[in-house]
């Protein structure tokens, strides 16, 4: 039965005299600083200390208000109490089976508050007298139990335990095992954060508008209702939202009626049907006065897809990526979508890029929405990319859940590999496996070469730490290393197996070894188990490294492949004994002998292997990349890829794959210091004959590190002169312009301006400055692939306060989401310092910039050569204000520092971070991004000592070579 929430009517019209008045005052302010008083000097010690949790904006309220018959303060003498809240973990004998959730979010005009009630029916399997439920940042105003036949159950007290964020019921008596309704009437904030249940404000024109939804993940439903917030922990959901007429009410179901409230007639009840058993983090609820477009999947089912009025037709290219990624996942994972509709909606103010809630997918604005007119290749293909990612997640983390926060990777890994195969389906020119290679497989090779990364299976506990995993690891290593299955075994069994698994576990939970058993053998014998668990118990990448000498009275090579731990500096200390494995891997090691490909297995049991490559030692291994492992050859075969490349162009290794895997291999073996840097750079030569897109990137990455490592050296012009060298021809080729350019053309030519114009290519920045003169002085349109760099350069090459005040504007009054991030990073490029700091500042006030686009204002004011110590110095000075707006638990927050440090290479500069550190020791979700931070920088100080000199050297050869 539905319960009235605890908010007064708007019909309420009462008339009383002024002494009445001013008493009733008295008793409202008065009577609550008594009670609180009273309850604070009558709470369990294990609360004391903790924030008063009035108006949501602090901890809940200590001792809460129990109400219903029979509630006494005192425990009874004969029921032993234990202390079940100080467990992390909820216990496994008191499950919920169905929540019945009514919301009312008053986010309209200038509130900004939600008042809620619930009933959560609770199978009990043990006897107990405690139940302990999720609750943060919330006010729990009433607390009753009741049998399934309806009985009261006599209360003894209830409390709010804030270590771990339980609302704890103790009951007189122990409840036996059977059913159990637990109700509950609350209240919160939708103003105090951007995570929980929240109100969002846009504008139309200079119309004001608001709207409230949700984001959950990983625990932050309990801030929204009382909850058994663990992922494993699933139960169905029927909701109820309340809200005024005019506005469109949203929830992961269908909804069966919208009729007026019946504690309300003025505002309308929106019930839905009731849900699949789900995750607490998935449930979802929006309010709002959206528009939609619709269409219907050869499934059959609904999906919507929901933007401001004013951008409704931004949405319908998320629509078809929507609708053929959902289509090609039920081919290809032989498992129907199991919802009646899925919709995906873009919120103006939404702290991640997107959250897979079911059945109801939240996107920020710029992930979901796309204007072709205003929008680049680049913002197209992360449209596409995050769609398919979320629709992924449907199946992978939706109808099988991991079973607890260190197997995260089973719901991001997956999403991660598949969402390639969602945008190939949509757009097959794009190559998208490839793209893989440079966008997820070789950057989280960098991440994990470090020896403060973690396994892709990791402990976790505190919600920091829940935090702190949602990163590259869980993420990219997890795609990569699917990826790599998928090679050994073949797709088709690959996802035969994979289809097993989503039929056995579904509507539960699951673990790696689940996922590995399914998968069975590999063809050579070794179960999936003991390959992969080399591959996620275990942190790090190995690196193959090859030698060859000729067969006596024959022809070839005899080839000798032998794994090492690949680390990004070697002389870092490595510890064997700290993996179980000893950092060993099974390593399907494939190459073309001719036509044919073929692999050798290298095993945890051993360290090298020996066979014969009738071919010659000119051969590429590690076929597309699709390893997750590096591979050193002797210099002499790293010079002759060099010399045939740069002799015969791109055609002397003709995949672009592998091409881009020699190259970023060379680069951070050079970097590790395995490979001579002069050896490392010879691949470099060829690149003014390359015109595709991948090689471009990762020699992006590899010239990127030396430019940071040279950004205050006298070594810079030469490694200037050298980029401008090999980027002007490739240039002059793709030009600037080009509205009939291949996707991947448009990509390349990103890259190599950007390459240029950083460099200081004359040519280029001059055609910069000319188009941001034009832009912004006569209004010349400018192509949305080139806009962030006429934006960066144009402001950067001599930009000034009035150019930035003219952007500022635009900044206000655009309504593309793409275009209003490309215009916060051309301001973040000023050259002023004061106006960097004022950028800043105004980053502090949600009027001016958006709470989700905070990081993003600061980061890139970072990365600006001149931002760069003004952001440090910024954060440093503005570090407590940081923390009390979004909390140590901020994984956002998290990031920040390393973000802006990781690139420091002098001892002084690490001095500073240290006593920062050291001064702010609560780390957080951050805590090993710190140490991450301190570990690259300690690289860096090492590599400008090992190769500064040695990198300058080569460079002046060829630079003043080609000048002679």
């Amino acid at each position: 039965m539905e319960e009235p929430l605890s908010v007064k009517s708007n019909k309420t019209n009462i008339s009383i005299n002024k002494r009445l008045f001013y008493f009733l005052i008295f008793l409202v302010i008065a009577v609550p600083v008594i009670v609180g008083v009273v309850v604070w000097k009558l709470t369990d010690n294990a609360c004391t200390g903790s924030q008063n949790g009035s108006h949501g904006e602090g901890m809940p309220i200590l001792g809460g208000t129990t109400s219903g018959p029979d509630v006494t303060s005192s425990n009874p003498p004969d029921v032993v109490i234990q202390e079940p809240w100080k467990n992390l973990r909820l216990p496994k004998h008191v499950k919920p089976i169905h929540y019945d959730i009514t919301l009312y979010p008053d986010f309209y005009n200038n509130n900004g508050w939600f008042y809620g009630n619930e009933t959560v029916e609770l199978n009990v399997t043990q006897a107990t007298n405690v139940i302990l439920i999720h609750t943060n940042y919330m006010n729990v105003t009433r607390t009753t139990l009741q049998k399934a036949d309806g009985a009261s159950i006599a209360i003894s007290r209830t409390f709010w335990y804030p270590a771990n964020q339980f609302w704890v019921v103790q009951t007189m008596e122990p409840m036996h095992v059977g059913i159990v309704l637990l109700r509950l009437q609350f209240d919160g904030s939708l103003t105090r954060a951007i995570v929980g249940f929240y109100k969002s404000t846009y504008k139309i024109g200079t119309e004001e508008r608001h709207l409230a939804s949700s984001k959950f993940q990983p625990v932050d439903a309990r801030r929204a209702f009382p909850c058994m917030d663990e992922p494993n922990i699933k139960a169905e959901y029927t909701v109820t939202l309340v809200h005024r007429p005019g506005y469109i009410a949203l929830s992961n179901m269908p909804e069966t009626k919208t009729v007026p409230w019946l504690h309300d007639t003025s505002l309308h009840a929106t019930h839905f049907n009731r849900s699949v058993p789900m995750s607490t983090y998935l449930v979802c609820f929006v309010v709002c006065d959206f528009a939609n477009i619709t269409d219907v999947t050869q499934y059959g089912t609904t999906i919507r897809v929901f933007a401001t009025p004013d951008k409704r037709s931004q949405a319908e290219y998320a629509l078809k990526v929507m609708k053929k990624s959902m289509e090609r996942f039920q081919q290809l994972f032989n498992v129907p979508f199991p919802l009646p509709k899925n919709d995906m909606i873009a919120i103006p103010n939404f702290v991640s890029g997107a959250m897979e809630h079911w059945g109801l997918i939240t996107y920020r604005e710029v992930n979901m929405l796309y204007d072709e007119k205003e929008a680049s290749a680049a913002n197209k293909q992360r449209v596409a990319v995050v769609v398919a990612h979320e629709i992924a997640h449907m199946w992978f983390g939706n109808i099988v859940t991991m079973d607890w926060w260190d197997d995260l990777w089973l719901n991001e890994g997956f999403a991660s590999f598949v969402e390639y195969l969602g945008v190939d389906v949509t757009e097959p020119e794009w190559e998208m496996m490839d793209q893989m290679i440079v966008d997820d497989v070789k950057p989280v090779m960098v991440t994990d070469a470090g020896v403060n990364s973690h396994p892709i299976v990791v402990d976790v506990s505190h919600p920091d730490q829940i935090n702190e995993v949602f990163d590259a690891i869980s993420y990219s290593k997890g795609a990569a290393i699917l990826r790599m299955l998928q090679e050994v075994l073949g797709s088709e069994r690959f996802f035969r197996a994979i289809s097993d698994y989503l039929v056995k576990y579904k509507w539960a939970t699951a673990t790696t070894d689940d996922l590995w058993a399914e998968m069975g053998q590999v063809n050579d014998g070794y179960t999936v188990k003991d390959v992969m668990d080399t591959w996620t118990l275990q942190m790090g990448l190995p690196f193959v490294n090859l030698t060859f000498s000729p067969i006596p009275g024959g022809q070839g090579s005899v080839v000798t492949a032998t794994q090492h731990r690949f680390l990004a500096d070697r002389t870092l200390a490595s510890n064997e004994s700290e993996s179980k494995f000893r950092y060993r891997w099974y390593i399907h090691l494939d190459f073309m002998e001719g036509t044919m490909k073929k692999a050798k297995w290298i095993t945890k049991d051993v360290t090298s292997v020996t066979f014969n490559l009738t071919t010659g030692s000119y051969v590429k291994f590690n076929v597309n990349d699709t390893g997750f492992y590096r591979v050193n050859y002797p210099n002499d075969v790293w010079l002759t890829f060099a010399g045939n490349l740069d002799q015969n162009g791109p055609n002397a290794v003709p995949f672009p794959a592998d091409r881009t895997g020699l190259i970023d291999d060379a680069f951070n073996l050079a970097r590790g210091g395995y490979l001579n840097y002069d050896v490392a750079l010879s691949m470099m030569s060829y690149l003014n004959k390359e015109f595709h897109h991948l090689p471009w990137d990762s020699a992006y990455e590899g010239i990127t590190y030396i430019k940071h490592m040279f950004a205050n050296s006298p070594h810079f012009d030469l490694l200037r002169r050298y980029v401008v060298m090999k980027t002007s021809p490739v240039l002059n080729r793709i030009g600037w312009e080009g509205a009939t350019s291949s996707h991947l053309d448009k990509l390349l030519r990103s890259n190599i301006i950007e390459l240029a114009c950083e460099f200081g290519d004359t040519l280029c920045m001059d055609n910069a400055t000319s188009k941001f003169r034009s832009w912004l002085d006569n209004g010349t349109v400018v192509s949305p692939d080139i806009r962030t760099y006429v934006y960066k350069y144009g402001m950067y090459g001599g930009g000034s306060q009035s150019d930035w005040d003219r952007m500022w504007r635009r900044y206000e009054t655009n309504d593309v989401p793409q275009e209003r991030v490309k215009l916060l990073y051309g301001m973040a490029h000023a050259r002023e310092v004061w106006l960097l700091n004022r950028y800043l500042e105004y980053s502090k006030h949600e009027s001016l910039i958006l709470s989700q686009d905070f990081f993003t204002v600061v980061t890139y004011v970072a990365g600006n050569p001149v931002g760069n110590n003004v952001a440090w110095t910024w954060v440093r000075a503005n570090w407590e204000y940081l923390v009390d707006r979004f909390t140590t638990g901020s994984r956002s927050l998290g990031r920040l520092v390393p973000s802006i440090v990781s690139n420091f290479n002098t001892r002084f500069k690490l001095q500073e971070v240290k006593e920062f550190f050291a001064k702010y020791p609560d780390g957080g979700a951050g805590s090993r991004g710190r140490e991450q931070a301190l570990e690259s920088i300690l690289r860096n100080i090492d590599w400008m000592d090992r190769n500064a000199d040695r990198v300058a050297d080569w460079l002046r050869k060829k630079v003043y070579m080609k000048i002679i």
